[in-house]
Parts: structure tokens; sequence; C-alpha cells
């Protein structure tokens, strides 16, 4: 938008804050839409948009004919290889437990390589915390879904102080051993140094592992095991008087991957575990009639899915 046509769209909005820059207010603009609110039960929920990335199609589809990607992502908006993917952090607020789940890519001036681009990495679920009254301290309970950099990366800060100083660290075991062995070596090294900045170091904290499939965390919020996507990969239901939400982590990174079972992303380590835990979850939330909050979807990622004629659908909305 340019700024003649944002001022008109927001004069409103300026005229009551006289006293900020344009600069600012877009800046607190942008905050409030990468902001959502809702509710599940007694739960009461936020979405928070830590930032957007930018993946190239032919590694989010790595086995599908390239003409019918691009025609199929013409349904979303896209109309070139670059797909816009959100990282995202769910807050759940219940009673005294204040619950994050994933901590973001973490904020630092510092660039990093990854498939040989250069990145500087800017997240800012720290400022979106703050603009909701969220103090780190007051955090109970961190639940890292898996150990990629855009889930773990906000645990500890670019100098390495624990950014949740009072929180219970809840993870899969399974998660943890991979990552911690030999067999995690031919990941690529961003991993492997995001894993050992803001994972290894809890191991002298208090950690929660999760060892069992539908493993209780907390009073209605169940870990589901979804490996594929990395050997220990966890999603989430929260539940309450008959309101339930599936949080699915990556176990799809786009829509086109609840229609479309067999198309495969280069993320995955295991492609037919990938898919086994999609059908798995894909069943869950149908048979219960769930709502659906997705890590990489457009923000806030929330939805639900419908089968139609043996084919899956995606559903946005809350």
């Amino acid at each position: 938008m340019k700024r003649r046509s944002f001022l008109k769209t927001n004069s409103m909005l300026l005229t009551a804050l006289p006293l900020m820059s344009f600069d600012e207010f877009l800046l607190l603009k942008i905050m409030e839409e990468s902001i959502y609110e809702f509710k599940i039960g007694r739960f009461q929920c936020t979405i928070f948009r830590d930032l957007m990335f930018k993946y190239q199609a032919r590694d989010y589809f790595i086995n599908a004919d390239p003409g019918e990607v691009q025609s199929a992502l013409k349904r979303f908006g896209i109309t070139t290889e670059i797909i816009p993917s959100p990282y995202i952090s769910l807050l759940i607020q219940d009673g005294n437990r204040t619950i994050l789940v994933d901590s973001g890519i973490g904020f630092s001036d510092k660039p990093i390589v990854f498939k040989g681009n250069e990145f500087i990495l800017k997240g800012q679920l720290g400022n979106l915390l703050e603009r909701k009254g969220i103090r780190n301290e007051k955090i109970t309970d961190i639940v890292l879904t898996h150990f990629h950099p855009d889930h773990i990366g906000g645990v500890f800060s670019d100098i390495g102080q624990l950014n949740y100083p009072n929180a219970t660290f809840h993870m899969s075991q399974v998660e943890w051993d991979y990552w911690h062995s030999s067999k995690s070596l031919s990941q690529p090294p961003l991993f492997k140094f995001f894993v050992e900045n803001n994972v290894t170091p809890l191991k002298e904290k208090d950690i929660n592992f999760i060892v069992q499939d539908y493993q209780e965390i907390t009073e209605g919020i169940i870990s589901v095991d979804a490996p594929g996507h990395t050997p220990g990969q966890i999603a989430l239901i929260f539940s309450d008087k008959n309101d339930n939400l599936l949080y699915i982590s990556d176990a799809f990174l786009h829509p086109l991957h609840i229609e479309n079972l067999d198309w495969r992303t280069s993320f995955d380590l295991d492609h037919e575990l990938a898919r086994k835990s999609r059908m798995k979850l894909l069943g869950m939330a149908t048979e219960k009639d769930m709502h659906i909050n997705a890590f990489h979807f457009d923000f806030p990622g929330m939805g639900r899915v419908m089968k139609e004629n043996d084919k899956w659908n995606w559903f946005p909305g809350k």
C-alpha cells in the first residue's frame, strides 16, 4: 500500500495518535495484524506471527508436476516460485498457567546461511508478547513440537540468556535423543547449530519429556505423536467443554499437502511416516470436528478440514 493510500485509509487512527510518527504507527499496525485471539473452551488463545519467510515451491513439492503445482498455487494467490510462509507461536492462558507453544526463530543481527543464501532473522515474538503485556518470566510452560530452527530459535537470546527463566519445557524424548545422537549428523549444520544453542543447554533445566502417544502435558492439553517431518515431532490437542483445537505444527506445510497427501516436501525426513501422521491427524480432526492451527499456513493458520469424494480439503477460518 502506498503512503498516501495508507494515510487515507487509516486517517481516523492517525488522528487518534497525533504524537506518533508514521513509521511508529506503521510498526504498530503491523504488530496488531500479527496477533490473533480466540477461545477454545476455557483456554484463552493468542497466535503471534513471529516472522515471514520465503520458500521455494520446488522444496515444498518435490515429487509433484511443476505445472500442476503452479496451477494449484494460483488458488492461493501465488503466481511465482516463491511461497511466503509465516512462523507463529501459540500462547495459551489457562488460569495461573501461561503456556507458549514453540518459541519462534529468535532475534539476531548476525547473518545465517540457509540453502546457500544469507539471512538476518529478526523474529518479533518478544515484541508481540510485550505488546500483549505478557512478560517472559510469567511464561510457566513451553512446548517445543520439534527441533527445527523456526520452532526453537527463541528459547535463548543471541547472547545465550534463557528467555523464559521460570518455564517448564515439554518436548519429545525421541526428538531429544535423535538430535543428540550421531543419527542427526546428516542434518544441515544450521539445524545442529540451533539445537546446540537453544535446546542442549536445557539439560540443566526442568524438562518434562513426552514418552508416549496421547500423553497429557497439563490438564486439557494432550500431545499426539506425529513423526515423519522429524523423528519426534508432536502435534497438540487442546480440549475443553467439547471444544477442541488441533495444533498440527509442521505435519502439513501448505494446504495443498492436505489435498494431495502424496505430494512430498524436502523438509520431511521420512516421507512414508509423514504421510501416515497426516492421515492420523486428518482422521482425528474430522472425527471430532476440531479447529486446526497450522504453523506455516496463511496467518493465523486457523481452519477445519472436510473429506469430500475421498479427498481432503482445507477451509480457513475460526
